[in-house]
């Protein structure tokens, strides 16, 4: 499965969830993006991989896991457009989506 095919799966999850946010890829060059939604926005990334050991040499296969990160853009922690209602609505979208080719998302860390 492509990387990049899950990280769309996963936007496009997001998108059809959270409709009040910009949801896009983290962009290719951070230092020069600009948050122009009013209300915030939800970054997506790839951050890594880990793998496991093969069970057996003569025939290569290991479970692999892929770590995305998302970022949330927003003014505010508490109140109903705050960061804390958007992080159980990020939650509550993506644990248990499967994207295609994958096992179900769980989160690893808030």
């Amino acid at each position: 499965m492509a990387i990049l095919n899950i990280e769309n799966q996963i936007i496009s999850r997001l998108k059809s969830k959270i409709t009040d946010l910009k949801i896009e890829g983290f962009p290719e060059n951070p230092a020069e993006y600009r948050l122009l939604h009013s209300k915030g926005a939800v970054l997506v990334r790839f951050q890594g991989a880990s793998y496991s050991k093969p069970e057996q040499y003569s025939f290569i296969q290991q479970a692999g896991t892929l770590d995305f990160n998302l970022i949330l853009m927003i003014k505010g922690l508490r109140d109903k457009t705050g960061a804390y209602n958007y992080i159980d609505s990020i939650i509550s979208a993506l644990t248990g989506f499967a994207p295609t080719g994958c096992s179900k998302i769980y989160l690893s860390k808030v």
